[in-house]
């Protein structure tokens, strides 16, 4: 019990430092804000920032959501259709560390109007793109080496993409991320398979 409590504080004042980072980011510009401002608009101690993030471009991205490949090992055996499989994975991952709307919002102004921030969250999603690629060349066989590395990649994007939906649309609730994200799926195999 005692374990939770820590890793949930610890959690909240990870997203405390981004939410800082953001705001600060969007109100004076990525250039000017530094992390003794976070620190401050966080209401930390400068070392204390150290203790979760190495640099203000950690703290923007924050800590990612993270795909454990032994959580989900399950996929390599699983006879259910891949898209069922890829789905439930990253319906998971967003479940285990829900974003806000707000935080979503900051995340996409930033990344559009800062090209180096962009290539920081895109690199993010790549080692969780990875992560899904690797579980699916296992499942899929050697042979499919890059089937499994496009799936994954595609599989990731359609997820991010139908979180950025989310973030900017009120309507959505999270409940239809997982559709969104199998609509997307289905959508890409019909395109495939019809031309």
């Amino acid at each position: 019990m005692t374990t939770d409590l820590r890793d949930r504080r610890r959690r909240q004042t990870a997203r405390d430092i981004q939410l800082a980072a953001l705001r600060l980011s969007i109100r004076l510009g990525y250039g000017s804000v530094t992390t003794e401002a976070i620190a401050t608009e966080a209401g930390i101690s400068p070392r204390t920032f150290f203790n979760y993030y190495n640099n203000k471009q950690a703290a923007i991205v924050g800590e990612p959501p993270v795909l454990s490949a032994e959580e989900n090992g399950w996929i390599v055996t699983s006879q259910d259709p891949l898209i069922d499989d890829l789905v439930l994975v990253l319906t998971r991952m967003f479940q285990k560390d829900q974003p806000d709307r707000d935080l979503i919002r900051m995340i996409r102004t930033l990344s559009e109007t800062t090209p180096e921030l962009s290539v920081v969250f895109r690199d993010s999603m790549d080692q969780i793109a990875q992560v899904l690629s690797d579980l699916l060349f296992r499942r899929l066989g050697a042979d499919r080496r890059m089937a499994a590395r496009l799936l994954g990649v595609l599989a990731l994007q359609a997820f991010c993409e139908a979180v950025m939906a989310w973030g900017e649309d009120e309507t959505i609730t999270t409940d239809k991320i997982p559709l969104i994200v199998r609509q997307q799926l289905e959508l890409m195999r019909d395109l495939l398979v019809l031309g």
